[in-house]
């Protein structure tokens, strides 16, 4: 699939990549001594300078790093060529998180734990540093700041956040720099409250219930998800529910069950927000320029969670009924036809008898399709074309369940008949309309893309 083309913030280094998780390949076992499988050397690196393992040993005040590193096995990772830059919490860093024992770590948690505070490939001075995402060396990201100071993932004001206290410990294979808090692995909404995200935050805890669920703790559990994440602006631009269960729609309809990065987004996917009938409301994607969700540009992508991954986009995404996804999916000769119907009688306009919470499945002319026909002018046939292209039934009809035996539409008297082989969907003046490749879910029932404009 095409590599998407996506604006990011300002990184440490542009060329930095993110490598996975490194183990180390020390065969001596765990222990609580500081320099258990490290010796103290000499400085017999280029210039004379130590390595960064030969640094931390021969600093007391490392001594809990230490042993996390040793118990960790990645003695021989940090005593490699590198180059490395290492954010390297003292001994107080650790009493502060609590931490006054390693004994309920396993090695993979103290691997993961550790490599958090690693970049792998670059040696990042200082002066060298701005602000931004970067992926660190447990393939997670944290976030650097430069407002006051350097810092961490928000820095003291935030908890789990860490402010730069030294700087510029040069090795042989790298570069140190001391911070005064532990940095934990971040989950899902963790990330977002590093990356600044606070009105999705407030939002999140705000929302209803998921089940018996608070919606934090579900996007804090295994997973794994995908969030598309709305920026404080995109949040400020709309009016957000007051509706504790409206929002907590709002917001599931911004997540899928599934981890996906940028270089793999597919054209479509189910989120995690449910209609009635059981189906995931369908989120619609574009990569041709740049990458899109529903109306949605992506603006930082692949921000890396213990549980996920996180997409930032520029909107927040209002669950579409099929009026709405009709517009998002760019069905523009259709909405024309919608609007230029007569009146269904009441009168109700056919766009709100679309837009009902009814169990419908439209099948949707694609724009060629229209092109292809020359459509009715008069208003009143118009609208009886576009009601042959309704089912409303008990729910709504998915291409996974196609009915054997013809089924009634909206248009009185006039049915459709279905071939699940293709599939396909014909009407008594049109045969064959292929069927596209995915059901679109909507709050009020599906959509099905069809090639042809079905005919009375």
């Amino acid at each position: 699939m095409q590599t998407l083309n996506l604006k990011r913030l300002t990184v440490i280094v542009s060329t930095l990549v993110a490598l996975g998780l490194l183990a180390g390949c020390g065969d001596s076992s765990p222990s609580n001594t500081p320099d258990a499988g490290i010796e103290a050397g000499t400085g017999d690196g280029p210039s004379g300078l130590q390595t960064i393992a030969e640094i931390a040993i021969g600093n007391p005040d490392f001594s809990t790093l230490v042993a996390a590193v040793q118990k960790a096995e990645l003695v021989d990772v940090i005593s490699g060529a590198g180059p490395f830059t290492v954010f390297a919490p003292n001994n107080k860093a650790f009493e502060d998180a609590g931490i006054t024992s390693l004994d309920g770590f396993t090695k993979e948690q103290l691997q993961q734990i550790i490599l958090y505070h690693v970049i792998q490939g670059a040696t990042v001075k200082a002066a060298d540093v701005k602000a931004g995402p970067v992926t660190s060396a447990a393939d997670l990201t944290f976030f650097i700041g430069t407002d006051s100071g350097v810092t961490i993932n928000g820095g003291n004001a935030v908890s789990g956040g860490a402010n730069v206290v030294a700087t510029d410990i040069e090795a042989s294979n790298g570069v140190i720099h001391v911070i005064d808090r532990v940095m934990l692995p971040p989950d899902i909404p963790t990330l977002a409250t590093y990356g600044g995200l606070g009105e999705l935050v407030n939002a999140v805890v705000a929302a209803g219930n998921v089940g018996n669920d608070k919606l934090v703790d579900v996007l804090k559990g295994a997973g794994p998800f995908t969030v598309f994440a709305p920026t404080d602006d995109a949040f400020k631009a709309i009016a957000a529910p007051t509706d504790p269960d409206a929002l907590r729609d709002v917001l599931l309809y911004h997540a899928i069950g599934a981890s996906v990065a940028s270089d793999a987004i597919p054209p479509k996917a189910d989120s995690l927000l449910q209609n009635k009938w059981g189906n995931g409301v369908t989120l619609l994607f574009d990569t041709s320029s740049g990458a899109k969700v529903n109306d949605a540009s992506v603006v930082i992508a692949d921000l890396k969670a213990t549980n996920g991954v996180v997409h930032v986009i520029d909107k927040v995404l209002l669950p579409p009924n099929i009026v709405d996804m009709a517009t998002i999916a760019g069905f523009s000769e259709l909405l024309g036809a919608v609007g230029a119907a007569a009146d269904l009688p009441g009168p109700t306009k056919v766009a709100d008898a679309l837009a009902a919470d009814k169990p419908y499945t439209v099948f949707a002319p694609t724009n060629a399709a229209f092109g292809a026909i020359t459509p009715p002018t008069d208003p009143a046939v118009l609208r009886d074309v576009l009601l042959l292209h309704v089912v409303e039934a008990a729910a709504p009809v998915l291409s996974s369940g196609l009915p054997s035996t013809p089924v009634d539409t909206l248009l009185s008297g006039e049915q459709l008949s279905f071939n699940a082989g293709g599939p396909s969907v014909s009407s008594a003046g049109t045969a064959g309309a292929a069927i596209g490749p995915f059901d679109i879910n909507v709050t009020n029932g599906v959509i099905h893309v069809i090639d042809k404009v079905l005919l009375p």
